[in-house]
């Protein structure tokens, strides 16, 4: 009796039983905040490439036909640095009320200035006319992309960006660029120019120096380093806005007017008034005068009045 009841109880290093209710058993809701800023795992950025290749292309080592389209959004960490953050307390009093404490978030920041790849220096503001944004706010604006001068260098800005590209070899750098950071970026351009640089100037390089394509093996013949691919691409800063409901606003406005006109003369009777009109002209002589005098001009405009019309000059004046 002893062993049973030494057995059925527990001792002290051993968790007590949980008591389980009914509302354990229901489904539980977690409420998850991801990171902001350099952590968060929101996409910013979205690309799409189609290529294709002939037979006789395949046979004489072309390259394939190949379009790329990229939409990137810069955000502002990107392009930022903070130089401090703290917060700050306002009390607001009222009578008759407790006193209400707000805490302010108070984070300074300085720009950095990543300029943007050759594909992007030679923006000169024609989608901001196409989209109906004038160019001149485009580029007085700080805040905007793409907002420096026509002859000055470009830099990234927070906002979308569009990236096209018609060269295979671009888009294959660009995907590599995908894992880098602006900075990164920077530096890289930065590496291509040096090298080609030394290369104008006579310099050698052993190929474990060069960062190239393992299924390149075509001979590309007295090329530099890294050819200059960012002519066959084009990068273009997107407005903060497309104002999409203004343009369909002034586009239907005129539509609005006709139909305004349509109501009131409905409301009016003068619709009415029309329609019964229209049926007492129907039962008189005058739809049948006015075909035929349309029939005449037809039939003149067609050339085969000019004869009868001649006869019968000839036998007024006979007569």
């Amino acid at each position: 009796m002893q062993s049973n009841a030494s057995s059925s109880s527990y001792t002290p290093k051993d968790p007590p039983p949980g008591i389980e209710l009914w509302w354990d058993h229901l489904p539980s809701l977690k409420i998850i905040r991801p990171p902001k800023g350099p952590f968060s795992p929101q996409v910013d950025e979205r690309c799409f490439t189609y290529c294709s290749q002939s037979i006789t292309g395949r046979i004489h080592g072309q390259d394939p036909w190949c379009r790329s389209l990229c939409v990137r959004r810069v955000f502002l960490h990107e392009v930022t640095r903070v130089l401090a953050h703290h917060h700050t307390q306002t009390v607001h009093k009222e009578p008759g009320k407790r006193p209400r404490v707000e805490i302010t978030e108070v984070i300074e920041a300085a720009p950095v200035n990543h300029p943007l790849p050759p594909e992007g220096q030679r923006y000169s503001g024609w989608l901001h006319a196409l989209l109906g944004r004038p160019s001149d706010v485009a580029d007085t604006d700080p805040m905007h992309p793409g907002a420096q001068g026509k002859d000055e260098l470009r830099y990234w800005k927070a906002g979308w960006y569009l990236w096209w590209s018609r060269s295979r070899w671009a888009a294959q750098e660009h995907f590599d660029l995908m894992r880098r950071s602006l900075e990164s970026q920077t530096e890289w351009q930065r590496l291509k120019e040096r090298r080609n640089e030394e290369w104008a100037h006579g310099a050698t390089y052993d190929e474990g120096k060069l960062v190239e394509d393992a299924n390149r093996i075509d001979d590309l013949g007295n090329m530099p380093p890294f050819p200059d691919v960012s002519r066959e691409s084009i990068l273009l800063p997107m407005p903060d806005s497309l104002s999409l409901r203004e343009q369909l606003e002034n586009m239907l406005a005129p539509t609005w007017k006709v139909l305004d006109v349509v109501r009131e003369s409905v409301s009016s009777g003068a619709q009415k008034e029309l329609a019964r009109r229209i049926y007492d002209k129907a039962f008189t002589d005058e739809p049948i005068k006015l075909l035929r005098v349309c029939a005449s001009m037809i039939w003149e405009n067609m050339g085969f009045g000019e004869d009868d019309s001649s006869d019968s000059n000839d036998t007024r004046k006979k007569s």
